[in-house]
């Protein structure tokens, strides 16, 4: 019990430290008018037990462009993040950011195997994003397109995981574009009603 609540602590200290942190799935376009998410290039967090995790950004994101205003997709952006499991702890409506910078979660999120969203690698019995702590970031920035009403989403995942029975230092995990994607065709399924 003492662990849980160090480790909670340390998360929650994370979560004032980090702004965002992103890692591209592959197949995104992104553009000069893509929505920019501003976060330190790393942030490391060390103490209470939990050894030391380092977020840190590798790129902008998935960017999408998509034939809604931005206002109509900022509107439905918390229910979305709230269907896929993820509980919103940033909200910026002057940048129209939204998400959660750091979370702690295990084997799912929401119904779906965390293995269908992340490469956290593998081990003897599968893989290791369904069986092991992760931390995981996703933030998500819209903006008003070129075009008059469209707009550019923008989702920045990153992941960290660690044996969940061992002290070990965490390693960084490689998202898999389905987080990304299924919130843009949750955007494009909700608005196109």
């Amino acid at each position: 019990m003492r662990h849980a609540g160090l480790l909670l602590g340390s998360l929650c200290t994370l979560c004032t430290l980090v702004v965002g942190a992103g890692c591209a799935s592959s197949g995104a376009a992104s553009t000069a008018s893509a929505p920019k998410i501003a976060r330190p290039a790393t942030q490391t967090i060390s103490g209470g037990g939990m050894g030391s995790l380092t977020m840190s950004s590798g790129s902008m994101g998935d960017a999408v462009h998509l034939p809604f205003a931005a206002d109509a997709v900022w509107r439905i952006l918390p229910s979305l993040f709230d269907s896929l499991g993820i509980p919103v702890t940033q909200m910026d409506v002057a940048s129209k950011t939204i998400g959660n910078p750091a979370f702690k979660t295990r084997s799912r999120l929401g119904k779906i195997s965390m293995s269908k969203y992340l490469d956290c690698g593998n081990t003897q019995i599968g893989a290791s994003a369904d069986s092991y702590d992760i931390v995981l970031s996703v933030l998500t920035s819209v903006a008003p397109d070129a075009a008059a009403g469209t707009s550019v989403v923008s989702t920045l995942v990153e992941a960290q995981a660690r044996p969940a029975t061992f002290n070990q230092a965490y390693s960084r995990c490689t998202s898999k574009g389905t987080i990304e994607s299924k919130l843009s065709d949750l955007i494009k399924a909700r608005l196109t009603k």
